[in-house]
């Protein structure tokens, strides 16, 4: 088996062959990477971590008339 029998060499492709070809090409380059997009995630888990850590510490602090005015306050 030959190489030319299995792929169709670029100079005898048509116009529309070509066309095609390259609209393929350009699809596969749109390839997901689910390590990069992981990679992502676990970035901004880490800097919205902290923030809520902080935000968990100062509404435990609060004593319940004090929770009480915070949630009459965010209500209206």
């Amino acid at each position: 088996m030959q190489l030319d029998d299995l792929v169709k060499p670029i100079d005898s492709m048509s116009d529309e062959e070509l066309r095609e070809r390259l609209k393929e090409l350009r699809n596969r380059r749109s390839v997901e990477r689910p390590a990069a997009k992981k990679h992502k995630e676990k970035a901004v888990k880490k800097e919205s971590a902290p923030k809520i850590t902080k935000v968990k510490n100062l509404l435990e602090g609060l004593s319940p008339e004090d929770m009480a005015a915070l949630l009459k306050q965010l209500e209206g």
